[in-house]
């Protein structure tokens, strides 16, 4: 079980990687519908996402509530997960040190969708 968590960590770490570095990501994504087995992804929405060049605060959305949320800057840095509170609700809490605003971050799910969510800054 350990090595499926670190299998679906860096899957998660290269797949916004990929997103940072070619500036790609969709505003967001959604599944797929109709039959044909196709594979569904859940749809984020980030209602908040300040900076202060310190902090950061992110407060996003999902349609899938058992889905996690990670938070990565345009360079492909992680930043921290998104926490979950509950009935699709997401952040509500400071994420550790941020050196700068990054100007926008990236949102990736353990589901499947993803976000480029442009910061705000705030003042503490």
């Amino acid at each position: 079980m350990k090595h499926i968590k670190q299998l679906g960590t860096a899957l998660v770490v290269l797949v916004a990687a990929l997103f940072a570095l070619n500036f790609v990501a969709p505003a967001h994504a959604s599944g797929g519908s109709g039959s044909g087995g196709g594979t569904s992804v859940d749809t984020i929405k980030v209602s908040k996402c300040y900076c202060n060049g310190v902090q950061m605060l992110i407060k996003a959305s999902s349609s899938d509530p058992t889905a996690h949320l990670y938070a990565f800057r345009p360079d492909g840095t992680y930043q921290g997960e998104v926490q979950n509170g509950g009935g699709s609700r997401y952040g509500g809490t400071v994420m550790g040190f941020v050196p700068y605003d990054p100007g926008y971050m990236i949102i990736v799910s353990s589901s499947g969708g993803s976000v480029v969510a442009p910061t705000t800054p705030f003042i503490q």
